[in-house]
Parts: structure tokens; sequence; C-alpha cells
């Protein structure tokens, strides 16, 4: 397509007038003019830039926050900082920024930093107009400053127009609001000021700050046009053309000196933290029942000063679960994924979409036993599991589990992710794992999550054949150990159990009937939940993602994606569900 090569175009036919405009210069001027930059001069340059960057940051911040994705305001800024910092340098702006906010936040997914990275590149060129229309008349670095005006003015009515038809199509989750706008151009004032700063401290004297930042920003806007690499020949000729000059070679050597300073000593930088390994983001959320998941592709975020867990799908970040105490969906904008029955009315009550999604298989630890006509399946699928010599212990050895895991993987077409754990040695030794032998050898596992006093099934893995009554037993040596340990209460985890007007629900319900006869053999109660949402199309949306995401989880953070979490059954029952009718 033609925008695509008009970076090429604009780096050959500036960067090729401003090779020329170095040739003319003479070799002995330029080397006198760069020995002349002092280390002051570089130290004060290197500062400004510094608190240039510092600005540049809270543009994805800014970002973040109407697009609710939910990151903390950290890492937000320093992945709007890193990748500025090489999108400036190497040009194809959106491109080049964009691959770098998805190596630094991979779980928001391609088409949110896409979103993210737009969003970031229009806010900063209308508030970058808008800062123009302000200084470019008061430099009096052009005669005429007109357009300056007009275009700052259009590029602020543009701004809010497209932010307010954004937010009503649901493109963007909170309104373009003043105080946001009033930051933006705060920030870009403060980091379009401080990068003129910099130039300035290396500019030969005689010239006015004031007309420096008039024609900074001037050439600025002349090389973002351009999207060449580092905006060369376009930005450098723009801003010698308006300046006042009586000897080219100081000026040039100042220009080469900022571009050091401000284009690639900031850009090696931005690399080397690049290629550091992304370090896994801490250890188990205490407070959620199935916090383990924090350690693989659920988030711990703050919300009105709470912490919830969240699930990062597609630029949405729903809770995983209810709200903590003191907060209600009146005070959030956040979706809500597989939240309880109360939870649940009260979503309604604030005028959300709320649908069924599921059905969690809750067993009363305390007063469970293998006593009862509900539970006569179970027992002969113990006794059958007894007859082939299963035993059942805590595992020793997690990583002797990997071979049952593959295995499970490549059967179920992979494991599945985001709310569902994935086998990991260093996830599961956060949480309770326990092992079914037979002849001594490992034929099948589980795992739930550890929480203070409610554990929830999390990995079933098991071989292709193992005896009918392995799960069972496994199952059961958990609920003895919980009972042992003092729990109150167990989860079976979630099983699918959407509306039935949906047009998905009936493959869903077909799908997980293995897992639910697996379940309904402990006898356990059967809590609804729900997946709620500020309006149905937000609601669609969050659905559709969170599919996918399971579905297609990205990259556990340092562990090769070899398995993914399927955490069912297959529809047709196996041998060693024991899920037989006799």
């Amino acid at each position: 397509m033609v925008w695509r090569t008009v970076p090429v175009l604009a780096l050959a036919i500036f960067g090729t007038l401003f090779a020329r405009h170095m040739l003319s210069l003479d070799v002995a001027d330029l080397r006198t003019a760069f020995e002349k930059i002092t280390w002051g001069q570089w130290a004060m340059a290197a500062g400004f830039t510094a608190l240039s960057f510092r600005a540049v940051g809270t543009y994805d911040v800014l970002v973040h926050r109407i697009l609710n994705t939910g990151q903390p305001e950290p890492q937000a800024r320093t992945a709007g900082i890193l990748a500025i910092a090489i999108a400036q340098t190497v040009g194809f702006g959106a491109l080049s920024g964009g691959l770098v906010r998805w190596r630094c936040m991979p779980e928001l997914g391609g088409m949110a930093i896409a979103r993210l990275s737009a969003i970031v590149s229009v806010t900063f060129l209308a508030a970058l107009a808008a800062v123009s229309a302000v200084v470019v008349p008061l430099s009096g670095v052009l005669p005429v400053s007109t357009g300056a005006v007009a275009g700052g003015l259009a590029a602020l009515l543009g701004l809010v127009v497209l932010g307010r038809l954004a937010h009503r199509i649901g493109w963007i989750e909170q309104r373009l609001r003043f105080q946001v706008i009033a930051a933006l151009l705060l920030a870009t004032a403060i980091d379009t000021l401080a990068a003129a700063a910099a130039l300035w401290v290396l500019w030969p004297d005689g010239t006015p700050f004031g007309m420096l930042f008039g024609a900074y920003l001037v050439a600025l806007g002349a090389g973002l046009v351009s999207n060449s690499p580092g905006g060369i020949g376009a930005f450098d000729l723009t801003l010698l053309a308006l300046l006042p000059l009586t000897d080219a070679a100081p000026a040039t050597c100042a220009l080469l000196a900022f571009r050091i300073v401000y284009y690639l000593l900031p850009a090696a930088i931005a690399l080397a933290l690049l290629a550091r390994p992304k370090r896994r983001a801490g250890g188990p959320f205490a407070a959620h029942p199935e916090g383990t998941l924090a350690m693989q592709n659920a988030h711990v975020d703050t919300i009105a000063k709470r912490e919830v867990l969240t699930l990062p799908a597609f630029g949405v970040r729903p809770v995983f679960g209810d709200l903590p105490m003191g907060l209600s969906p009146h005070d959030i904008s956040t979706p809500l994924y597989k939240c309880s029955n109360t939870q649940a009315a009260r979503a309604r009550r604030a005028g959300w979409t709320v649908l069924r999604c599921a059905e969690d298989a809750l067993i009363d630890v305390a007063k469970w036993s293998l006593g009862g006509p509900d539970k006569r399946q179970l027992r002969r699928a113990l006794n059958s599991a007894e007859a082939a010599g299963i035993t059942v212990s805590r595992a020793t050895d997690l990583q002797a589990l990997r071979p049952v895991a593959e295995v499970w993987a490549r059967r179920h077409g992979g494991e599945r992710g985001l709310s569902m754990g994935r086998f990991d040695p260093a996830y599961l030794a956060h949480q309770h794992v326990f092992v079914a032998r037979q002849r001594g050898q490992i034929i099948a596992f589980i795992s739930l999550h550890a929480g203070n006093d409610h554990w929830t099934l999390d990995l079933m893995r098991h071989e292709a054949d193992c005896p009918k009554g392995t799960m069972h037993a496994l199952v059961t040596h958990a609920i003895t150990a919980a009972k042992d340990a003092g729990l109150t209460e167990l989860s079976l985890a979630a099983v699918p159990a959407p509306a039935q007007h949906l047009p998905f629900a009936r493959k869903a319900l077909r799908d997980s009937a293995g897992l639910r006869r697996f379940k309904t053999a402990f006898a356990p109660v059967w809590h609804p939940r729900y997946i709620a949402a500020s309006g149905p199309i937000r609601l669609g949306y969050t659905m559709l993602a969170l599919a996918l995401r399971i579905h297609h989880p990205p990259a556990l953070p340092n562990t090769p994606q070899h398995l993914d979490e399927d955490f069912s059954f297959e529809p047709t029952s196996r041998a060693c569900e024991g899920l037989g009718t006799n």
C-alpha cells in the first residue's frame, strides 16, 4: 500500500537533502564545533532528555485509563517510554511502538495493543498541534501563524468529537473528559519543552529559547509527518531553515549531538531493557481462592485501593469472582466473571446486563462422607480403582509429573489458559498436588489452589488408559486431606452452564456433560456463577474475548508454551473417568 512506502520515500528524499547539506560543510569546521560542546552541556542535555521521557510515559498512562486496561501505572509508563524511545529512532512509529508495548504487556493481546498505540499516536498529534498553536505565534518563528492556531483548534475539536464517538461505539472504556485532555496537554507541553531545552543547551549562543522552542515544534511536526526514522532530514532541515544562523557548522553539530542524547542513547537503553528476560509477576494472590493463577496469566490489580484478581483478554480485564467487601458495581466499570448470585443481583440493580455462565460444585468438607445413596457411583468407582491397585499420595517430585501432563495435552489438543491453570512445576509448587500410581508408575495427578480456608480443584491430568476410578480416588483423597487440614469448603471448580437461550449453550452443555457427571458423583452443592457487564455490547465482547483468550492463551511468563490447560474431560466417557452406568 502507498502509506507503507511513505517513510521510505521520506527517508530517501529528506535524507538525501540533509546528506547534501552535510557534504557542503567543511569537515574541520564540524570537528572544531563538536569539540566545543562541553561536558556540562552534555550533562544538561541528558537531564532535560530524562525529564522529557518522564513526561512521555504519561501518554500511555492516560490512554490505559481511557481503555480501562487495568495495567498498573508504573508498568504502563515504562512500556510507553520504551515504545517511544524505540519508535522515534527507528521510525514506523505505530508499528515499532506497538511491538515494544506488546513485548512489555503480552497479556493485552495484539488487538488491544494496536488500539492503544493508535490512540497514543492520535492524542499526541492533537496535543502537539494545540501546544504549537500557543507557542509558535508567541515565538515569532513564522511570519504568519494563522495556520498553526487554526490547526491547533481543529485538532482539539477533532479529539473531543472522536473521543465521544469512540466511547459511544464501545471502542474506549472511559469518556475523554476535560481532566484527561488537560493532563495530556500538560504532558505534551512538558515533554516538548524539555526536549527543546535539551537541544537549546547544545545550540550555539545567541538564539532565544522561545524562538528555538517554536522552531522545534514546527520541525518536530515535519519529522512526524514524514514518518522517517527519527524524522531524519525533515526535522533537521526545517529547524535550520527557521532559525537565523551565521555559521551552519555549530548548528549542525548541535543537531548531531542532540540526536545522540535524545534519540540514540534512549533507544540503546530501551533495547537493553527489552532484551532482559521478563520476570514472573509475583507469587499467588492469597486473598483469592484461585490466586495461584496470578503466577500465570491472571493479574492482581487495584480498584479503589482494593486488590482484585483480573483476567486480561484483548483490552478487557474482568474481575474473576466477587468484588471485595465495600465495592459494588456502582463503583466500577470493569466486567465480572464467575461472580456469585449475590454479586449478580447487585449488578442487575446497578443496571448491568447479567447472564449465567457456569455452576460451581462446592463440598462442605466437615459434613461430607462416602455414605448415602447419592454417592453410590462414587463408591463403585473407588472399588474399581482399588481393585486395579491404584494408590494415591501427595506429590514429592513435580518434574516427574511432566510426562503425564504432556501426554494429556497432546490427546486434548493442548491446554487452556487464563482462568484455568497450566502445567508448570513452579506454579504447582504453590498448590496441593496429589498423584495416583499403579505398580509404582505415576498415571495421573490433580492439583488444587490453596486458599486460606478453601481449596479449589485446578489441574486434572491422566494417562490415556488409566483404570476406571483413578480420578475419583484422587479427588476423594484431596477431600479427606482438606478435612484433616480443618478446612470448611472445597470446590470441584465450575462447569459450563450458560443460559439456555444463548446460541452456543447446547454445545457447551454437551461438551461438558462428562465433567458434570464426574463431579456429580461427589454429591456437591451446585452454585450458579454469572458474567456481568455494564451493557449488552460490553458483555458480548467480554464473553468473546474471554473465550478466545481461554482457548488461545498467551505464553506463560518465562515458561516455554508446550502445554495449555483444558480442565475438562472429553464429552465421551473414558475408562479413567469412571463414568460407567453400571
